[in-house]
C-alpha cells in the first residue's frame, strides 16, 4: 500500500502506471511501486494475450466501504490521458 502526502486521491492529478512484461506486472502510483506480481508461471498465460482498458469510477465495496452520510456526491473521474508503450 501507499500513502499520498495529502492522504487522499482527490484534489490533484496522480499518475498511475503499469509496467507489464513477460515475467512480471508492476503497479505504480506517482512513480512509486506499490505492488508486483510474477506472471512467469504457466497459470498466468492469460497475461500474455491481448488486453484492453476498462476505466471505472466505483463507489463503495470493501474499500473504503459502502457510501454513507459523509460520502460526497456527485463524484468525478477525470482522465487526462492513457499512454501505451510497447517494446519493438
Amino acid at each position: 500500500s501507499i500513502t499520498l502526502p495529502s492522504d487522499t486521491f482527490t484534489g490533484q492529478f496522480h499518475v498511475f502506471s503499469i509496467i507489464w512484461d513477460e515475467q512480471r506486472i508492476q503497479w505504480l502510483a506517482d512513480d512509486r511501486k506499490y505492488f508486483e506480481k510474477d506472471i512467469s508461471p504457466a497459470e498466468f498465460d492469460a497475461f500474455r494475450s491481448p488486453f484492453f482498458f476498462i476505466i471505472n469510477l466505483a463507489v463503495g465495496g470493501n474499500w473504503p466501504g459502502p457510501p454513507d452520510a459523509s460520502t460526497q456526491f456527485p463524484q468525478r473521474l477525470v482522465v487526462d490521458y492513457i499512454r501505451v508503450f510497447q517494446k519493438s
